[in-house]
């Protein structure tokens, strides 16, 4: 007897373990990052070795006006030019350096990250996709990582150029005069006191934010989705409330966020500005005592002013990590959810397909029992139907043995193979499908029904179409098996999908089948033609036939009546009508609806 676990969440990280683990993320591309590094120190290097050459070249000036000495204009041509290669070449290391972290880093670090996220899609549990929408997993997959990545950059350019260029700006401060220098930098600490207190602040608006971005993206997608049923009912007025209201709240959450991210900047302005100030005052009156040069306050206003970019810019990242850290605490939930369980053995049955529910219990929600007890032994080859009333458990059962959802206790044999044990990739390959929400994709005719086989060859699919009867309707369409069908499948009929999925399910030539309602889509006459070809794919098959319309399955070996969990008759039709019980008046039911 077996327990299944919940999967759940972990819990979300504290912004510094989001950026640690962030830091972790970008090991692939740390070739990238150390070149942008090299590149951050050259055009630092250039940037303030320009205003050292202003400087010379304010003091050659200022003593040709205020004393009369020579100017050298061969020095002061050398000068100019090397000022302008200084300004030149920083400007060309940055934009370098933008190129580099844009168009390598940040796609490096995207694709890598979408690509993480498909995989561990693939190995979730069903109830995690069934419970969660579509939008909202899209939301995290394309605009969140999005974000992430763009930050990406902001970090690297922001904390990297902008934390380098202020050691070394503040270096060359203070090998001018101390005192000027501590006019500037003494308001940095104050700065970055009231930039972190704010994105504190902030951190939580973009967090809600995210949720209701998240909550937009699944209603507009559910919306088009469902757009010929808004439009039939007459429901776009409830639609667009719907949406106005969603809007509002991410439109706060969204005013809330950029307002406190925006008080940042101007905050570090005003203390950018109250700096100017300070060391205007400090060096006129340091220069008229002859303590420094005018050349040497030029410098240190200039150099003020390159000391200003980098707290802006880290004002701004600030806020831009705040945004990100959001993104990322969703992103990494995700990747954080517990998996399905792995196999814990390689063993796969052998037999013809004999599957066995021994004491089986389960329930999607733990509070409302659904499958009680379920015992059943189905024999090799025998064609099992599951009727009874919607919500009894016929589809539940099936999701069971294809292990979309593991039992809360029991076990589930097939061959004598327990499949709690099994891999679900094996485990899947015993079994066809055929399902009444048929799904095809955006491909040619030839590849959806190819699906069911990778080494299919162009007879073997043809052959397959004309078995499930859809040979006939393939050569009337313009391309025949080369036909594109498109996103939405809007370019063939409901029945034609169903026909394709048989096809796909004749193909895939499984030992086992599953069949729910699968003929519901197609005419009478087309039912009755597949529904002799199935029973020629069924021979020697074990296969498991959700019905709604008993007629389809009179001829089934065993007929499991399925209500609130429990198997309460079965039998073949003919015993079940002489018991006239459950299963007789729902069937007699049926045919009073036809007089």
């Amino acid at each position: 007897m077996s327990k299944a676990k919940t999967p759940k969440a972990k819990k979300e990280y504290s912004a510094w373990k989001t950026i640690k683990r962030l830091v972790r993320d970008l090991k692939p591309i740390a070739w990238a990052i150390a070149i942008a590094g090299l590149i951050c120190c050259g055009s630092v290097w250039l940037g303030v070795l320009a205003p050292q050459i202003v400087n010379d070249l304010t003091n050659m000036i200022y003593n040709y006006g205020a004393k009369g000495t020579p100017i050298d204009f061969v020095q002061m041509g050398n000068l100019s030019v090397n000022l302008a290669l200084a300004y030149v070449g920083s400007s060309l290391l940055s934009i370098a350096m933008t190129v580099l972290m844009t168009n390598i880093a940040s796609r490096f670090f995207t694709k890598g990250l979408r690509i993480r996220i498909s995989d561990k899609l693939q190995r979730l549990p069903v109830s995690f996709v069934d419970s969660t929408p579509n939008g909202e997993i899209l939301s995290r997959m394309m605009n969140d990582v999005s974000n992430m990545s763009n930050t990406v950059y902001v970090i690297i350019e922001t904390l990297l150029n902008g934390l380098v260029r202020i050691v070394v700006i503040t270096y060359c401060l203070y090998s001018i005069n101390w005192i000027m220098a501590t006019a500037v930098v003494v308001l940095v600490p104050l700065s970055i006191f009231l930039s972190a207190f704010i994105s504190s602040k902030s951190e939580k608006s973009w967090h809600d934010f995210r949720k209701v971005n998240g909550n937009l993206y699944a209603f507009i997608e559910e919306d088009y989705t469902g757009f010929d049923t808004v439009k039939a009912f007459n429901l776009e007025e409830r639609q667009k409330k719907i949406c106005d209201e969603i809007s509002d709240k991410y439109r706060a959450k969204v005013r809330r966020g950029y307002y406190l991210s925006g008080l940042i900047q101007p905050i570090i302005a005003l203390t950018n500005n109250i700096a100017y100030v300070a060391v205007c005052i400090a060096g006129g009156i340091l220069a008229i005592n002859g303590l420094v040069s005018v050349g040497d306050v030029m410098e240190v206003i200039l150099l003020a002013k390159m000391f200003a970019g980098p707290l802006e810019s880290i004002a701004n990242g600030m806020g831009s990590i705040q945004h990100t850290l959001a993104c990322a605490n969703r992103v990494y939930a995700l990747l954080d959810r517990e998996e399905m369980s792995k196999a814990e053995s390689d063993e796969v049955p052998r037999g013809a397909g004999e599957v066995v529910f021994d004491h089986v219990y389960f329930s999607y929600d733990k509070d409302k029992p659904l499958i009680k007890d379920l015992n059943l032994t189905v024999k090799a080859g025998q064609k099992v139907a599951l009727v009874g009333p919607t919500g009894g458990g016929k589809t539940t059962i099936v999701n069971l043995l294809m292990r979309f959802y593991d039992i809360d206790e029991g076990k589930i044999t097939i061959d004598g193979v327990d499949t709690s044990e099994m891999d679900r990739a094996a485990l899947r390959e015993q079994f066809g499908m055929v399902l009444q929400d048929t799904w095809l994709f955006n491909g040619t005719v030839y590849d959806n029904i190819a699906y069911g086989k990778d080494d299919a060859t162009f007879d073997e699919v043809v052959e397959a179409a004309k078995k499930a009867h859809a040979d006939f309707f393939i050569e009337t369409l313009p391309q025949g098996y080369d036909t594109v069908i498109n996103e939405e499948s809007t370019n063939i009929s409901s029945g034609q999908k169903q026909l394709l999925t048989i096809a796909r399910s004749y193909l895939a030539n499984r030992k086992m089948l599953i069949l729910d309602e699968a003929t519901s889509n197609v005419d009478t006459r087309t039912e009755i033609l597949i529904q002799r070809a199935m029973d020629e794919l069924l021979k020697g098959r074990t296969s498991f036939v959700i019905a709604h319309r008993l007629s389809t399955i009179v001829n089934s070996d065993v007929i499991l009546v399925i209500n609130n969990g429990e198997v309460i008759e079965q039998g073949t039709h003919k015993q079940l009508m002489a018991k006239n019980g459950f299963y007789t008046k729902i069937y007699n039911s049926q045919y009073e609806l036809l007089k």
